[in-house]
C-alpha cells in the first residue's frame, strides 16, 4: 500500500526543497519514492528541479490540488500498480488551503484500502510567520493573504518549522513552544530542508505505522507521540469554518506567471547565473519600489554546463542561488515562475524589462519570452468532506 505525504505551506516556505531533500533521504534507505508538484499553471521550476535528482516526478498543473483529487487518485493508482513507488510526496500550491476537507479526508474515506495518508503537513516559514505576527501586534487589519496563511496552520496535523538554520536554536525553541500552545492538536517539528537538520525525524513521523492504530507507541528518538485517532475531529470542532470569500479574495490578489524561453550568448559565451541574478534583482527592486508583495520568484536556466537556480522569497530581498553552472555557456533554457500581489499586466511589463536589462548587462539575447501572467480563478470545491460530530 502506498503512503501519501501531503504538504501544504505558503508561497516561499520551502516546500519543494523539503520535498526533494526528504525524497532523497528516503531513497537512501531503500524506499521507492515519487513526488508530485502542483500549480494553477504549467511549466514549473520546481518540477524541473525535482527531475534533476529523482526518478519519479509528476506535475499536476492547471488547478490547485483541492480541485485535482481524481487526477491525484489516478496517479497513486498508477504508481501502485506499476510498483513505481511505496511513498508519494505531493505539494500543494502555495495559495491552497482547505486540503484537509478536499484531499485528505476524501482519500482516507474513499481510498483507505489503497492509500495510507500521512498527517497533513504545513511547512512553516518562520520569517513569513514573524511578518504576519508583527502586523497583528500593530493591530493592523488582517490581510486576506494573512488569513490564508493562518488557515494553512489551523488545518494542519503536523506543523513543520522550516529554515531553522536561519533563525538559530533559541528562536526555534520559542517558536516551537508557541505553535504547540496555539495548535494543541497538531504535532510541531523543527527542521531545515537546506542543511538536513531534523529531517530524519520528519521522515520517520511521515512513514511510521498507522497513527490511529498506534497512537500510544513510541515513534523513535526525536519523534513525538502520534496523533490521536480523534485529533482530527477535535481540531475540526474547535476550528472556525472556512470563509470562502476571504479565501477566494486572497487567491485572486496574486498574479501568477510561468514563462519558458531560450537565452543565447550575443558574444562567445554568457554567465547564466549572473544573468539570472540580474533578472531577479531587477524584479525584487521593482516590487520594493512599487510596494508589491512577493510570494516567490524562481528562475532556473538549464545549460550544457549545468543548472543555474535562483529565487527571491520576499519583497526587496536579494536573489539567493542554490545551483550554478560550471562555466559560461553559449545558450540556456530559462524557466521563470513569479507569484506577486499586483495586476497581471504590471507583472508582465516588469518581467519584460528585467529580462531586457539582464540581456543588455550580460551580452545575451532572449528568444520567445512572452510574459502572460494570470490570476487563479477560485471556485468552491464540490467534493469537500468536512468532519462531523
Amino acid at each position: 500500500m502506498i503512503t501519501l505525504v501531503p504538504l501544504s505551506g505558503f508561497l516561499g516556505s520551502g516546500k519543494t526543497t523539503t520535498l526533494i531533500s526528504a525524497a532523497i533521504a528516503m531513497q537512501r534507505t531503500g524506499r521507492r519514492v515519487a513526488v508530485v508538484t502542483n500549480d494553477p499553471g504549467a511549466g514549473l521550476v520546481d518540477t524541473n528541479l525535482a527531475r534533476g535528482g529523482l526518478d519519479e516526478v509528476a506535475e499536476l498543473a492547471g488547478g490547485c490540488l483541492c480541485r485535482r483529487l481524481p487526477d491525484l487518485a489516478a496517479l497513486l493508482a498508477d504508481a501502485d500498480a506499476a510498483k513505481k513507488a511505496d511513498v508519494v510526496l505531493v505539494e500543494a500550491s502555495g495559495s491552497c488551503a482547505d486540503l484537509r476537507n478536499t484531499v485528505v479526508r476524501p482519500l482516507r474515506d474513499r481510498y483507505r484500502d489503497q492509500v495510507t495518508v500521512a498527517p497533513l503537513t504545513a511547512v512553516v516559514d518562520p520569517l513569513r510567520l514573524a511578518a504576519f505576527t508583527r502586523a497583528a501586534e500593530r493591530c493592523e487589519p488582517e490581510p486576506d493573504l494573512g488569513y490564508l496563511f493562518g488557515r494553512q496552520l489551523v488545518e494542519a496535523e503536523l506543523l513543520a518549522i522550516n529554515k531553522t538554520d536561519l533563525i538559530g536554536d533559541e528562536r526555534t525553541a520559542k517558536l516551537e513552544a508557541r505553535l504547540a500552545a496555539d495548535y494543541p492538536t497538531s504535532v510541531v517539528l523543527p527542521y531545515s530542508a537546506t542543511t538536513g537538520a531534523g529531517l530524519e525525524a520528519l521522515v520517520r513521523f511521515w512513514t511510521r505505522p498507522n497513527p490511529a492504530a498506534n497512537e500510544h507507541q513510541s515513534n523513535g528518538p526525536g519523534v513525538p507521540a502520534g496523533l490521536s485517532a480523534h485529533a482530527d475531529v477535535r481540531a475540526a470542532r474547535g476550528e472556525p469554518k472556512l470563509d470562502f470569500t476571504r479565501y477566494a479574495d486572497a487567491e485572486s490578489q496574486v498574479a501568477w506567471l510561468n514563462e519558458a524561453f531560450r537565452v543565447t550568448a550575443a558574444g562567445p559565451a554568457f554567465d547564466a547565473l549572473a544573468w539570472g541574478r540580474t533578472v531577479l534583482r531587477n524584479l525584487s527592486d521593482w516590487s520594493a519600489a512599487a510596494g508589491y508583495y512577493i510570494g516567490h520568484i524562481k528562475l532556473a536556466v538549464r545549460t550544457p554546463a549545468g543548472l543555474a537556480k535562483l529565487s527571491v522569497t520576499d519583497t526587496g530581498a536579494p536573489p539567493l542561488a542554490d545551483r550554478a553552472p560550471a562555466r559560461p555557456v553559449e545558450y540556456g533554457y530559462a524557466t521563470l515562475n513569479a507569484r506577486v500581489v499586483c495586476p497581471p499586466s504590471t507583472l508582465d511589463d516588469a518581467v519584460r524589462e528585467a529580462i531586457a536589462a539582464a540581456d543588455k548587462a550580460h551580452r545575451a539575447t532572449s528568444h520567445g519570452a512572452r510574459p502572460s501572467a494570470f490570476r487563479s480563478a477560485h471556485r468552491r470545491q464540490s467534493q469537500r468532506l468536512a468532519a462531523t460530530g
